[in-house]
């Protein structure tokens, strides 16, 4: 059975075995932040159709560690930040928007590809507004004849 206290804290034999496995960023007693190649690979066999437990357990996470609250939360978070348009990072108070790069578009998980192009149009977007901003100022202090 999966625990599903809302606050569990990890014992340090739990953060010795989460530490170890290679998707894992940073582990200390209340959270556990993963890397961004399981972010990208989580996006990915979430969109084949696998449960969060399963991709947690194919990557060498046990359940009963993590919890059920924290799986859940996870994908839950991760959905969130993908429909936003942020950028997926390894530490989500680094998510911030920024400048679009250029990406390949093809080489990304549709999901991915699909939030890249949206956090691209948002950033555009801004740029016009701004854009447009400047227009009006610059024109109001040119003198009319």
């Amino acid at each position: 059975m999966i625990q599903s206290h809302k606050y569990s804290l990890f014992t340090p034999e739990q953060m010795d075995i989460l530490a170890a496995n290679k998707f894992t960023a940073k582990v200390n007693r209340r959270q556990i932040i993963f890397k961004l190649e399981f972010k990208n690979l989580f996006l990915s066999r979430y969109e084949q159709g696998y449960t969060s437990v399963e991709i947690f357990e194919s990557c060498g996470y046990d359940p009963k560690i993590l919890g059920r609250n924290r799986i859940y939360g996870f994908a839950r978070r991760l959905r969130e930040l993908v429909e936003s348009g942020r950028p997926l990072t390894e530490d989500y108070s680094k998510a911030l928007a920024k400048a679009p790069v250029n990406i390949d578009y093809n080489t990304m998980p549709s999901q991915l590809s699909v939030s890249a192009m949206q956090r691209e149009l948002i950033y555009l977007r801004q740029q016009v507004e701004f854009l447009k901003k400047i227009t009006v100022l610059d024109n109001e202090r040119k003198p009319r004849n």
